[in-house]
């Protein structure tokens, strides 16, 4: 019985006619085929004078006759085992006896030991499920242990282990008595139930394949309705009852449905790939992958289809797999997802357009990426043909940037957006060797280096970023004339920038000052020292106040809400 199903919570089990939670896989042993047609289900039904239907019901068949109609009425092919039969009806057969509790189910009566006990039932009838109402005598002899249900369900998964046999339990919580019936009796069957529920989902927590049907709710126990008895239902009653285990059997020969789960990862098999749609072909089903990429459709019994993985701008391996009968759960159908990568390539020549310059790096904005960022790409360095490729994402929109040392290149770099082809003509450079250097350091008023200033030199000179000691260097050709400007956020320059005129020779110690209004400390960073400047200033009020940067009088949140837009800078 190690199983698969089950039903609500126990206020909603008193609502609903069949609850369940089916776990979602029924052994092939017996869904080799189709149901209806093929396999012929062997139904016990098991449990006291209820499940015989000694009393209450005419002819004594209980709820066997009108479920055999039902069933038989629905085409479903079945057979109801026991060793006892009683009832004028085609399929008698059953496992109910008189007067008998849980826990003689499980250990046999000792005034009857002939009658056996379930564990030998279970050998004769070999059932493929089992309708188990059983404890309305636990409750008359106030012989109340829920667990005796729990060890009935132990020695069923005993026997399944021994035989190799599945089988599906279908657990009823027991009908209630009559509304004059003793107060405490009927509080006492509906805790019962209360704890027959909570041992059960216990239980298909564990993987058991149980079905909790809720009988208690389902009769009407007002006198002269459904109970002949206070313990015993009429025939109206058993047929309702009847109507409750036909609503379970019909999920089990019908509405079987089973899970087709996996994962969508990228190539490195290790990262999940979230929003790829895994989309059948013919059917209305479908499933996104989560952040985990994690994917599940639940398909019925016999679902034939092909499953396929999408999302703009990527490629799968598989692209779909193929599903044939299900009659099982299938897991780790896994796909692997890889974005498309396209090539943009060319040539850096030379201004003779002839001349090959190798050496150069060719490089894109953001690795050109994320994915080829990760998985590599995104810039190299030309060959000895000057021959470069780079490889940028699906969509990818940035610069293409061309650099070598004392080399100035025409077009800079190549802007692209939203890249979703090759881009291999047209996209070559003119680079021209430079030979003169105009060099010098960027410092800020306390002489502290400040890195990240692009330099950069007009009219075909190069450009370059201050390094840590704020060095920097550019190259321009011999008569070289024009403008070396100076640029990074929330800096100002002094001077803002150089000319020049007709350069004959390098030029050292082109120096500038670099000043930052956010930097309180002079350190030449923002950081949290600037915050502690700006701390031991809080809520001073007056003209000046450091780190006054709204220009208001006064350090507050306003002032260190704007220190952490430059900061982000």
């Amino acid at each position: 019985m190690k199983r698969l199903a089950v039903a609500g919570g126990v206020s909603a089990v008193l609502k609903y006619r069949v609850l369940r939670l089916i776990l979602l896989t029924l052994i092939v042993s017996f869904l080799s085929g189709d149901v209806l047609a093929a396999e012929v289900i062997r139904i016990m039904p098991l449990g006291d004078s209820i499940t015989r239907g000694w009393y209450g019901s005419a002819y004594y068949w209980g709820y066997r006759k009108p479920l055999y109609d039902l069933l038989t009425n629905g085409g479903y092919n079945f057979d109801f085992v026991g060793c006892k039969v009683i009832g004028s009806f085609p399929d008698p057969n059953h496992e109910g006896r008189d007067g008998w509790q849980a826990n003689e189910l499980l250990n046999g009566r000792p005034s009857a030991p002939t009658e056996g006990k379930i564990a030998d039932w279970l050998v004769a009838d070999q059932p493929d499920v089992i309708l188990l109402h059983i404890g309305t005598n636990d409750v008359t002899w106030n012989d109340i242990n829920f667990n005796d249900v729990n060890e009935i369900l132990d020695v069923i998964d005993e026997y399944e282990i021994g035989s190799g046999k599945h089988v599906t339990v279908i657990l009823a919580l027991i009908i209630n008595r009559r509304i004059d019936s003793p107060a405490l009796k009927r509080s006492q069957t509906t805790q019962f139930n209360i704890d027959v529920y909570n041992m059960a989902m216990n239980r298909i927590a564990g993987g058991d394949d149980i079905i909790i049907v809720d009988m208690e709710n389902e009769l009407d126990y007002s006198i002269g309705v459904d109970m002949a008895d206070e313990v015993h239902p009429n025939d109206a009653g058993y047929t309702k009852m009847a109507d409750v285990w036909y609503d379970a059997l019909v999920d089990y020969f019908n509405g079987t449905v089973f899970s087709i789960s996996g994962y969508v990862l990228e190539a490195d098999g290790n990262t999940p790939v979230e929003g790829i749609l895994i989309q059948p072909d013919y059917n209305d089903i479908n499933a996104v992958t989560d952040a985990n990429g994690f994917y599940e459709i639940m398909v019925d019994y016999g679902w034939t289809d092909v499953a396929s993985a999408q999302k703009e701008g990527f490629i799968f391996e598989p692209n779909s797999l193929a599903y044939n009968d299900v009659n099982e759960d299938y897991t780790e159908m896994t796909y692997m997802a890889e974005l498309m990568t396209f090539k943009i390539s060319g040539f850096v020549l030379e201004q003779n357009g002839i001349t090959p310059i190798s050496g150069v790096n060719v490089s894109a904005d953001n690795g050109g990426g994320y994915w080829t960022g990760k998985y590599g790409g995104g810039s190299t360095t030309t060959d000895a043909d000057g021959f470069y490729e780079v490889v940028v994402d699906y969509n990818w929109s940035g610069n293409i940037t061309t650099d070598k040392y004392a080399y100035a290149f025409e077009p800079n770099c190549r802007q692209y957006e939203n890249v979703k082809q090759d881009y291999i003509s047209g996209q070559d450079y003119t680079g021209n060797a430079l030979g003169l250097r105009i060099s010098g350091y960027v410092r800020n008023g306390c002489d502290k280096p400040i890195k990240g200033v692009l330099v950069q030199a007009d009219n075909g000179g190069s450009e370059n970023t201050t390094d840590l000691d704020g060095y920097y260097e550019v190259w321009v050709d011999e008569g070289w004339s024009g403008a070396v400007i100076l640029s990074r956020p929330n800096y100002a320059f002094e001077p803002n920038g150089t000319s020049y005129v007709n350069v004959v020779d390098d030029q050292p110690e082109q120096n500038y000052i670099a000043d930052n209004f956010y930097d309180l400390n002079c350190d030449g960073f923002l950081d949290w020292g600037d915050v502690h400047v700006m701390a031991e200033n809080w809520m001073l009020t007056g003209p000046g106040i450091p780190g006054d940067f709204v220009v208001d009088e006064r350090i507050d949140f306003l002032d260190f809400a704007m220190f952490g837009l430059a900061e982000d800078d």
